[in-house]
């Protein structure tokens, strides 16, 4: 008998872009699970970008007021306002309207990516790629 193991995955969904200089990305990370936030944000910072940490959809409406992110990064399993419903308010607001959004999620992207579109996300990464596979993917996305 043959196993057959998936690796996680990265993937492009729309044809966004935004046009920012990689040295001035701003990144938002938005999970619920604080190590994995954490550890994802400090990660990006190590690479040299400006990136930041909400724990909930909600946090991530109170830090977009001060300071707009280009990118992001938004966990879809969250108590009271799941990643799809908060991917549907960054995009009613004019403030992120135009940023990239990407779906950061345990769940495979066959199940995320019906609904995922319909809320305005741009790309998925399943969790479990290295922070260097979410790079790479923003990088196709931020020019």
């Amino acid at each position: 008998m043959s196993v057959t193991l998936h690796s996680p995955r990265c993937a492009l969904w729309s044809n966004r872009r935004v046009g920012v200089d990689r040295d001035l990305w701003r990144i938002l990370v938005v999970d619920d699970n604080a190590s994995s936030a954490e550890a994802l944000a400090a990660a990006l910072k190590a690479d040299g970008f400006d990136a930041r940490f909400a724990l909930s959809g909600v946090d991530a409406l109170h830090l977009i007021d001060p300071w707009v992110p280009h990118v992001v990064i938004l966990d879809i399993t969250m108590p009271e306002h799941d990643g799809y419903a908060t991917a549907r308010v960054l995009r009613r607001i004019a403030r992120t309207r135009d940023a990239v959004i990407i779906a950061f999620t345990a769940l495979g992207e066959e199940s995320v990516r019906p609904e995922g579109l319909h809320a305005g996300f741009d790309g998925y990464c399943q969790k479990g790629n290295p922070p260097g596979a979410l790079v790479h993917l923003i990088e196709r996305l931020v020019h």
